[in-house]
């Protein structure tokens, strides 16, 4: 194998990822240009320096996309995005659906998550402007407004009283028991805390905003494993009415999370006001 052969065995390599009526194009701008890049080296030309320098060059599959940008399913820049969705919706799935069902609703998120990002990349496609940026207002995420926080602590400690006094229903023995009641008890307490520090202070900072996504995570699971092992009240019927709600509430916590999860991954200070002289 002499070095045209060596280009010729990489433009089609290139060529033969392109959309059909750009190959030929491609194909013979491509080959010149590397047999004009070749002569030009001091050796002359050999197969071995041919094969260095296309490996300079990149693979194949990145020098087409130069020369025209690829579907994926989901875009780069949205990585991020559906990583995030993929997980939240795997763990709500998990705190919501009874176990025998939780595989198939999981992977049946996931085959939905593929699919929205890949429509939205094909309508991006044709039609960029679908999609258009507008400008927003970018909040400090440092403030506390306290009406805010006052309003999550009532939330908070609503749950925490109702958790503990059931009212008519009554726990079975096993709940009530050390190895699994309390254990929300504490991370209700812990979120109430972490409240009120962040009241007296009027600020977040980053230790408190990872604090209260991973409470939150924890009272989530927390809700969920109720839900899927053992008995929680009494009255078998109280579980069937009770637990279907209860379920719910642990995926509505386990979105807020993510949704924190994703604001801080991807968190930016906006700059401070220049003042106008």
């Amino acid at each position: 194998m002499d070095a045209d052969d060596v280009i010729e065995s990489y433009v089609h390599d290139v060529a033969r990822r392109l959309p059909p009526r750009k190959r030929d194009d491609v194909a013979f701008e491509l080959r010149a240009l590397l047999r004009e890049d070749l002569r030009s080296r001091p050796d002359g030309g050999t197969p071995e320096s041919a094969v260095e320098m296309l490996r300079e060059l990149g693979r194949p599959a990145e020098t087409a996309a130069r020369y025209h940008r690829p579907f994926t399913l989901v875009e780069p820049s949205d990585t991020w995005s559906f990583l995030v969705a993929a997980v939240a919706g795997g763990v709500v799935a998990w705190v919501m659906i009874p176990p025998k069902w939780t595989s198939v609703a999981t992977l049946a998120w996931l085959g939905l998550l593929v699919i929205g990002f890949a429509g939205r990349g094909l309508i991006l496609r044709r039609r960029p402007e679908a999609f258009a940026w507008r400008p927003h207002r970018v909040r400090r995420t440092d403030r506390a407004s306290r009406a805010g926080v006052l309003a999550q602590f009532t939330a908070w400690a609503v749950l925490l009283v109702v958790y503990l006094n059931p009212g008519p229903l009554t726990y079975t023995d096993d709940f009530a028991g050390p190895l699994r009641m309390p254990w929300l008890v504490a991370i209700l307490a812990l979120h109430l805390a972490l409240l009120a520090l962040v009241f007296q202070r009027g600020r977040w900072q980053a230790w408190t905003r990872w604090t209260r996504l991973l409470l939150t995570v924890e009272a989530g699971l927390q809700l969920g494993w109720h839900c899927h092992y053992g008995d929680v009240f009494a009255d078998p019927g109280a579980d069937a009415l009770v637990l279907p709600w209860v379920a719910a509430l642990a995926g509505v916590l386990i979105l807020v999370a993510a949704l924190m999860f994703y604001r801080e991954v991807t968190r930016v200070e906006p700059a401070p006001r220049l003042s106008v002289v």
